[in-house]
């Protein structure tokens, strides 16, 4: 990679611009719009697994989330689903042999300094392209309470809680029961 190459990360979304979630307790998926802290949770999930010297530095902290399902309460960058972890695990990686090759290829672009050297730096691979579109799968719910919408699976059939502020909505829209009681007079 050279110095002047620069790269885009984010989360994929699907067709209609929500992005998939994944419970770190139930570990059931759902979807919701895009946060304006996505960007923190990808910073700080990559500077876990590729540190930086002063890791400690610029990080600022991201809200807590919901579960729809659940409730579970936890962190903002607990939520990512599986494969978008996976990706940024090899992605990460991905960037520590390249800053690893630039690194040892320093030794090559100064051997008037050392005509010796021990070792051949070997070019790393290139980095893993990200995952593609999220598909149209699940179904609309709309939180009334902080007036999103978000997306659950289609079979799920209990109440729902909003992932911003935990509040617990009944039934899930169209299923909800009635029962009327007729008094004679």
């Amino acid at each position: 990679m050279t110095p002047e190459a620069r790269m885009e990360v984010g989360l994929p979304r699907d067709p209609s611009g929500f992005v998939r979630r994944q419970c770190p307790h139930c570990q059931r998926t759902f979807k919701t719009l895009p946060s304006p802290f996505d960007a923190r949770v990808l910073q700080r999930r990559l500077a876990s697994i590729f540190p930086f010297e002063n890791v400690d530095e610029g990080f600022e902290p991201v809200p807590s989330w919901h579960c729809l399902y659940c409730g579970h309460h936890a962190d903002g960058d607990e939520w990512l689903a599986r494969d978008h972890c996976d990706y940024l695990e090899a992605l990460a990686r991905g960037w520590a042999n390249h800053v690893r090759y630039e690194q040892l290829s320093h030794v090559s672009r100064t051997l008037s300094q050392n005509p010796r050297p021990t070792f051949v730096a070997v070019a790393p691979d290139a980095l893993p392209e990200g995952p593609g579109a999220d598909p149209e799968d699940l179904r609309l719910v709309p939180m009334v309470c902080c007036g999103e919408d978000v997306k659950s699976q289609w079979d799920w059939d209990g109440p729902f809680y909003c992932p911003r502020c935990g509040t617990r909505h009944g039934e899930p829209h169209g299923r909800h029961q009635m029962q009327l009681e007729f008094i004679q007079e």
